[in-house]
């Protein structure tokens, strides 16, 4: 009995210790989480649906139509019969039959409804990539900021490490004589100082992930860590790329220009289907009907049977319908004019969206190239803060500067090294960037 109780706690060690282990997230599965799970993009998703449905419909509505009817009626007092007697007393009757109409020509409104709605599918496909873009770029710049924050708060814990050991010797250099115990003030305000530095970057560490999380669609409370393997070893280097590559290349594969462009095209079928409807339509319609009446009766008064009723009512029929617009107050012709207009901002956004591309381009290849010359400026200014800090520790243990002084030192080793954290994310970010805008759809 008393090995039970033994027994299950071992069994359940694996368990707590597996439940205990923190989730490790990469860049990759941030992104695809977020993919599945976003609801606006879910949203954008559903209008590309919607969009493909209409143009499906509107390629069925180029089928003729075919409907079946069905009417009747009741006389409660005086009917007629077939030889058109009057009779008295109750009596029904009804008809019923298929119709069918098909337009030939109405000024090619339909092929043109139909290529519209093909450049409205499409540039509502282009509307998701674009949204997809601009999610990615948010959680990649999300991401690279929260370790850019991770990577400032080790570097806060270790100048608060470097203070406490300081503070150790000093304490210890007190003890033995050698030195007033007013040092040991100064050091405890400095580790104190350092204490409260590392308390910060922690508390902007955990926000700036809360944000990520809820960007990336998943619990906050939620046991998680980054993984930034795949950015860590990505060193700010000297590109290729220039505005007009970019550009070219963006031109061609960019959702945003893709779409403008698609909107441009079905405002033109739009404007195409406004002076179709000034055209003459010619349509057919067809007929096949029959009917049934309670006074049809035989020679002999008994009530003829349906199947001789449904062959001496039945009525084939067709026709053609030629339709001129003649007057109609000029609706159509203002309407014409309309989707002129529509057609005429559909090219300026076309212009003003390549306009505002290539600005954004010309932007991310200048901070592109400027993070790159601040990286290597920033790890030459590093080294120097490292040697000169490694200096001014010297001189503070043999008493040669004051506290303030080694605070100073350390301050600038700080700076330095988030200087080069900043220039190192800063540079992913635009490059990942700029790949999004040559990136074939």
């Amino acid at each position: 009995m008393k090995r039970t109780p033994v027994f299950l706690w071992f069994l359940f060690i694996p368990i707590a210790l597996l439940a205990q282990q923190t989730d490790v997230w990469t860049l990759e599965r941030c992104i695809a989480h977020a993919l599945d799970r976003n609801i606006n993009l879910k949203i954008q998703r559903n209008l590309g649906k919607k969009a493909e449905y209409t143009l499906k419909q509107s390629r069925w509505e180029l089928a003729p139509s075919v409907n079946g009817w069905g009417s009747s009626s009741f006389d409660f007092r005086r009917s007629t019969n077939q030889n058109n007697d009057i009779s008295s007393g109750t009596s029904y009757n009804m008809s019923y039959g298929l119709s069918s109409s098909f337009n030939l020509f109405a000024g090619f409104t339909g092929m043109n409804t139909i290529a519209a709605n093909r450049f409205n599918e499409l540039a509502c496909g282009e509307a998701t990539r674009l949204a997809t873009n601009t999610l990615i770029i948010g959680i990649i710049e999300q991401f690279t900021l929260v370790l850019y924050q991770k990577a400032l708060v080790e570097v806060a814990r270790e100048q608060l490490a470097v203070s406490q050991k300081e503070a150790e010797r000093i304490e210890a250099t007190i003890e033995a004589g050698q030195m007033e115990a007013v040092a040991l003030s100064e050091i405890n305000a400095t580790v104190s100082g350092n204490r409260l530095l590392l308390s910060r970057a922690e508390n902007e560490f955990l926000m700036l992930r809360l944000k990520l999380a809820q960007m990336i669609e998943i619990p906050g409370d939620a046991s998680f860590e980054l993984s930034g393997s795949g950015l860590e070893n990505i060193l700010p280097v000297e590109t290729n790329l220039t505005v007009d590559s970019v550009y070219t290349a963006a031109c061609l594969s960019y959702p945003s220009v893709l779409q403008r462009e698609y909107e441009l095209e079905q405002y033109r079928k739009i404007l195409q289907i406004s002076r179709g409807s000034m055209a003459p339509s010619l349509s057919m319609s067809g007929g096949y009907s029959s009917g049934f009446y309670s006074t049809d009766t035989l020679p002999d008064g008994r009530q003829s049977p349906f199947s001789s009723q449904f062959d001496n009512y039945l009525n084939p029929s067709l026709g053609l319908s030629l339709n001129i617009p003649i007057l109609s107050g000029r609706s159509r012709s203002f309407q014409v004019k309309k989707s002129k207009v529509d057609v005429e901002n559909a090219l300026y956004t076309l212009e003003n969206q390549k306009k505002q591309i290539r600005q954004e381009i010309e932007q991310a290849i200048l901070r592109l190239e400027s993070f790159s010359l601040e990286y290597l400026t920033a790890t030459d200014n590093l080294a120097f803060a490292e040697k000169s800090f490694e200096s001014y520790r010297e001189k503070y243990r043999l008493g040669l500067i004051n506290t303030t002084d080694f605070m100073n030192a350390q301050n600038q080793l700080l700076v330095a090294k988030s200087n080069l954290l900043q220039a190192h994310y800063s540079w992913i970010v635009q490059k990942k960037t700029i790949e999004l805008y040559i990136q074939q759809p």
